[in-house]
């Protein structure tokens, strides 16, 4: 491909979905904030839009919902491969499993440059098949965005993916607006939080590697020898309402508020004191990030790319996961010592801007952009 004309080289980021979610969200951060002189950047979506699909047709980005309902269907694959053969597009991204193989497959067929997979987590719960398919499609993988080490050593010596095709672009966060007091104190009513309770609180999706379970127990332990506390719950997903269970059966309810999907993050993350993540799998949460630049204190398990980010005892805390004893003790020791809590957002805020801000990562994906095209421009003037 000639890229002395001076076009712009056309993007496609494909993803199954773009309801709110971690996932959802960095992808939107890079669509965004790529330069605009340089790339025209589209995004399909497999299955459905959601929040950020409905975010990105208000900025202006080319949506499309393509009503894939599923990756193994032969159909499905031919139907995208028209798809993106009539489009001529220089580079596709996917995100996540189902859009990487499809999309990747797809792709090939269609003649698309250079193909890349953006890497989210640690996929230890996949089976052998799982994970031969994405061996199988590194072989037809230009690059293969890895969001941790962690995540890049699992994809090598897991999936035997040869570390050429992979790269560690950690995620990064945009910054978040401030909140003021009087919306903060607003908050607090609308929620049901006394004035002079700390508040303790996790964002995430309710799944079960989130370890909300775990959480949840921690929290009755603490609650025994102190009622001044409150755990504030924001999100969503199939195991909410058996949380909400084991809170009752805890008796531990009038504590627990469950204040289901948001979007005002940045005013979620004002009323929390201490920011708990007690996942039993991870790759780079956004949310510990999202944290940090609000300049809280982390208590999180250590478990995938959680170490990179939070530093055992500079920023935050970290705990073995399935250890509601360890979550327990790690929460109170900052509810009891405020100066601790106030060093650790400090440090957590100024480690986020150094290394984890969307600016850094979105020009490494371009960097990485260029890096492919001139060497697929190489190969075919070979």
């Amino acid at each position: 491909m000639d890229r002395n004309n001076k076009r712009k080289i056309n993007v496609i980021h494909l993803v199954e979905e773009l309801t709110i979610g971690g996932l959802e969200k960095i992808l939107t951060t890079i669509v965004l904030n790529l330069n605009k002189k340089k790339y025209n950047v589209s995004v399909w979506c497999l299955r459905e839009g959601g929040f950020f699909a409905d975010k990105l047709v208000k900025e202006g980005i080319d949506v499309k919902i393509l009503h894939i309902s599923t990756s193994r269907n032969p159909l499905s694959i031919y139907k995208l491969y028209r798809l993106l053969k009539s489009h001529k597009f220089d580079i596709i991204h996917t995100h996540a499993y189902s859009a990487g193989t499809i999309g990747r497959l797809s792709a090939f067929l269609a003649g698309v440059p250079v193909i890349i997979s953006h890497n989210q987590n640690v996929y230890d719960y996949y089976n052998k098949y799982y994970h031969f398919v994405e061996r199988f499609l590194s072989y037809i993988t230009d690059g293969i965005i890895c969001v941790s080490d962690v995540v890049k050593k699992f994809a090598n010596e897991t999936q035997g993916i040869d570390t050429k095709k992979l790269v560690t672009i950690y995620n990064g966060i945009e910054n978040l607006r401030s909140v003021s007091g009087k919306k903060t104190f607003g908050l607090r009513k609308e929620l049901g939080i006394p004035i002079n309770n700390s508040v303790i609180g996790v964002i995430a999706q309710f799944s079960e590697k989130k370890g909300f379970g775990y959480l949840i127990r921690s929290a009755s332990i603490l609650l025994k020898c102190r009622k001044d506390v409150n755990f504030l719950l924001v999100g969503d997903g199939t195991i909410m309402g058996d949380m909400k269970q084991l809170c009752h059966n805890l008796k531990i309810e009038k504590n627990v508020i469950f204040a289901g999907e948001r979007s005002d993050i940045p005013e979620m993350l004002s009323l929390i004191d201490i920011f708990v993540l007690p996942s039993i799998r991870e790759g780079l949460p956004l949310a510990i990030l999202e944290a940090m630049a609000c300049g809280k204190p982390v208590v999180a398990t250590s478990v995938g790319g959680v170490p990179e980010v939070v530093k055992n005892g500079i920023n935050g805390i970290l705990v073995q996961p399935q250890d509601p004893e360890a979550l327990h003790g790690a929460m109170k020791e900052l509810l009891d010592d405020a100066g601790k809590r106030k060093r650790m957002g400090c440090e957590g805020r100024s480690i986020c801007a150094k290394g984890f801000s969307s600016r850094v990562m979105v020009d490494r994906i371009e960097e990485l952009y260029d890096t492919l095209l001139d060497r697929k421009r190489k190969m075919a003037q070979t």
